[in-house]
């Protein structure tokens, strides 16, 4: 697992580093800037999971005007806002760059960390996926969030063996273990626009990289881990017609 990535645009010294020090022990990997100039280029040069912005920074609301550049170049990264601006107009004129949330300085813990973790879910429209159960996930089409303890870790999409249709879940058995989102099979493969995801069953999608053997007249396919997955009629001819090396 890794932790996530977090841009943090604030000024002020004491207030950057005693979030950066309660973020970090709760698994984030901070990166600070101390102005917008600042984060446009530590965001050109790496992805981030989730971004905090301050909104006066120097006297200057460079933290909406920030927030207006990133969605004009649609950059999809949740962010919200930390702010001790209590204006209405400030408010106001915040709420127009659709941040996920606007947070009050003096800030509580858990409200950041709650904050940060529906963040990641609304991005991704996945409400109510990782905030009750360890074992819940979200889906994005690199990642998956997972909570663990008070805060988000996340699991490249790679380490998974295949996904399982169960009800109204996806199950997701991956190297680091099993989890659920609440997804169907069709919006997940959507989601994941990954050629390495192939569907060979009903309720069934596999990771092409994580097979051993394929028996064909048997309708099996055999993981890496010994996992074992029905291979149903319906999608053999299709596996077969994509992956030459089976023709």
């Amino acid at each position: 697992m890794n932790t996530l990535r977090l841009l943090l645009l604030e000024d002020l010294d004491k207030e950057a580093n005693a979030l950066i020090s309660f973020l970090e022990t709760n698994d984030y990997e901070v990166v600070r800037v101390a102005n917008a100039e600042e984060a446009e280029k530590e965001i050109k040069n790496r992805f981030f999971d989730v971004i905090i912005l301050d909104i006066m920074i120097d006297g200057r609301p460079e933290g909406i005007e920030l927030a207006q550049r990133l969605n004009q170049r649609d950059i999809n990264v949740p962010f919200l806002f930390l702010t001790s601006m209590q204006s209405k107009t400030v408010f106001d004129e915040a709420k127009l760059t659709n941040p996920m949330v606007y947070l009050l300085k003096p800030y509580n813990e858990l409200e950041l960390l709650y904050s940060l973790e529906l963040a990641i879910e609304s991005c991704y429209q996945q409400s109510n996926s990782i905030s009750f159960n360890e074992q819940n996930a979200v889906l994005s089409p690199s990642y998956l969030f997972i909570k663990k303890k008070r805060s988000v870790v996340k699991v490249d999409v790679s380490s998974i063996n295949y996904i399982e249709v169960k009800e109204k879940y996806c199950s997701l058995l991956c190297d680091e273990g099993n989890y659920l989102i609440k997804l169907s099979l069709t919006k997940l493969k959507e989601m994941l626009s990954n050629p390495d995801f192939k569907q060979v069953h009903r309720n069934y999608l596999v990771n092409i990289k994580k097979i051993k053997e394929i028996y064909f007249e048997d309708n099996l396919i055999i993981l890496q881990n010994k996992g074992q997955i029905p291979f149903s009629e319906r999608y053999k001819n299709a596996f077969i017609k994509d992956n030459t090396i089976f023709r």
